[in-house]
């Protein structure tokens, strides 16, 4: 895996009572990402299907970690003071929506929160 993988849950999937759907973190991502589309340009995005399992994530975390957004360091990916990183499966990973957008704007040309 040579880029950060960042995965979204995919808003066009999810239906109740005849409305869409969207999950809040994921769509703050997806802002940021709108914001800064050299950050989305600089990693792997990825949407997913909401309905568990996500067989995408599941085959990098494990299945007790296919929580989004979630995002999955590349192995040459540097840790940054202040950002909970954690691990799975011999990945590294960012499931706290604050932090990822922290992580991506200190390490990518994005920016950062006043």
């Amino acid at each position: 895996m040579s880029r950060d993988i960042l995965f979204l849950l995919a808003p066009d999937h999810i239906q109740s009572e005849g409305k869409f759907r969207y999950c809040p973190d994921c769509a703050l991502v997806a802002g940021y990402l709108s914001f800064y589309p050299a950050v989305a340009n600089a990693i792997d995005v990825r949407r997913v299907a909401p309905p568990r399992p996500r067989p995408e994530i599941v085959a990098l975390l494990g299945e007790a970690n296919q929580g989004a957004p979630v995002l999955v360091l590349a192995a040459s990916s540097p840790t940054l003071p202040g950002i909970a990183i954690k691990e799975a499966q011999g990945k590294r990973f960012i499931d706290v929506p604050g932090d990822i957008l922290a992580y991506l704007g200190q390490r990518y040309p994005g920016g950062l929160p006043l």
